[in-house]
């Protein structure tokens, strides 16, 4: 199947020459979508979850597919991994079922995978500077410190672990990992769960 994606970016642009050079590509359904870049592209992610080998997915322009070229390009690069053909109208050199445009593809698919690996190392330096400033990383912690005390102090006083996870909003196998991890595996009891 033929689809169609057209975006502006706001509600003052007008999707009519994008609705029209799709037509005259032939699209059998178009997905329009009213939505920057920067947010969530709820149809265009919904569409490209339809999208099985085989069917083809046209745009006017590569910028209505991501937020930058390299956003673009690795969406190009999982389409064509999928057996999707795209079809971008401004680029019509860009037809993957011709030798050259199986080498512009082969350099954008190059351009993603060292885009990637640009996102990792960005990611791993942003994870160790946070580490190195003492932040938090995951989810909020349940108990802070001082709860984690009463905790232990009440489990060490025999209080079964049900009642007192129950007393700080958390479960009996939340409480054990948070004292595990808090102070070694000491005063974990586990023995009492009722």
């Amino acid at each position: 199947m033929r689809y169609g994606y057209a975006r502006v970016s706001t509600d003052e642009q007008n999707l009519a020459r994008q609705r029209a050079s799709l037509a005259l590509a032939g699209c059998d359904q178009v997905v329009e979508e009213v939505e920057s870049g920067v947010k969530a592209r709820r149809r265009l992610d919904a569409l490209l979850e339809r999208l099985h080998g085989g069917d083809e997915l046209i745009v006017s322009e590569l910028d209505r597919l991501g937020r930058s070229t390299g956003e673009a390009v690795l969406l190009m690069d999982e389409l064509i991994k999928r057996g999707v053909q795209l079809r971008v109208l401004a680029l019509p050199s860009l037809d993957i079922a011709t030798n050259d445009g199986r080498l512009i593809a082969d350099i954008l698919a190059s351009l993603a995978a060292h885009e990637r690996r640009r996102l990792r190392e960005r990611q791993r330096q942003g994870i160790a500077a946070a580490r190195s400033s003492g932040r938090h990383l995951g989810r909020p912690q349940k108990m802070n410190g001082q709860q984690v005390g009463e905790a232990r102090a009440r489990l060490a006083a025999d209080e079964p672990v049900p009642v007192v996870a129950r007393a700080y909003g958390v479960t009996p196998k939340t409480l054990r990992a948070t004292l595990a991890r808090s102070n070694g595996r000491a005063a974990t009891p586990a023995r009492r769960s009722a």
